[in-house]
């Protein structure tokens, strides 16, 4: 039996929504402590700074967690990929893009609902 987007955690809608690729690299930021706590965590707190302060702009919040995904991208490629394969291949630009959104998404989500890092 596999497991669907919504067993993750992820939702129903959002199963149809999102690529694969761009599921295993939400998962993988979300669950990998070293990426989480060096990448997620500080892009969190600096959306919820700028929205504290009412300066919050979501396309800024988007680019902001499209940059913290080369990172991540890559360290899931060394980790799980083969000696030949490109991180850039295996999440090119769209999946990226799509990675962004979401984690924008949450973070917009968790903050309306009063939950702050």
């Amino acid at each position: 039996m596999t497991r669907d987007n919504y067993q993750w955690g992820l939702g129903s809608d959002t199963e149809t929504l999102l690529s694969h690729e761009a599921t295993e690299l939400i998962l993988y930021a979300q669950n990998d402590y070293g990426a989480h706590r060096a990448y997620v965590v500080p892009m969190l707190k600096a959306c919820q700074k700028h929205y504290d302060k009412g300066r919050g702009d979501y396309e800024r919040m988007v680019k902001g967690f499209a940059r913290i995904a080369c990172p991540i991208a890559r360290q899931y490629t060394i980790e799980h990929g083969s000696m030949v394969d490109r991180w850039s291949d295996i999440f090119p630009p769209s999946v990226r893009k799509e990675f962004a959104e979401h984690m924008a998404d949450y973070f917009l989500g968790e903050y309306r609902l009063g939950n702050r890092w």
